[in-house]
């Protein structure tokens, strides 16, 4: 088995993959440090290490259809998207 690169996660950690839909979504979670997941497609549990980012079209021909981004999960808050979004 070769080597995990630096900086990418222990294969043992758990990880969630969360969807994208467009840029904008991206840079919320980059700049304001929370991604949202509404609470219909929410695991029951989230007790994850990483959190992945899938892109989909609105990510254009060089970055659909893939995960270039993930973090690791510093925590997890149950709130309502009117509280969430006027932080």
């Amino acid at each position: 088995m070769s080597e995990i690169p630096a900086g990418y996660p222990d294969p043992t950690s758990l990880m969630l993959i969360g969807i994208l839909p467009g840029p904008k979504d991206l840079e919320i979670a980059r700049l304001l440090g929370w991604y949202r997941i509404p609470l219909r497609f929410a695991p029951k549990i989230v007790n994850v290490d990483y959190l992945a980012f899938y892109q989909t079209t609105a990510f254009g021909i060089d970055h659909q259809w893939r995960i270039e981004c993930f973090t690791q999960v510093r925590g997890v808050e149950l709130t309502t998207r009117r509280e969430l979004l006027k932080r």
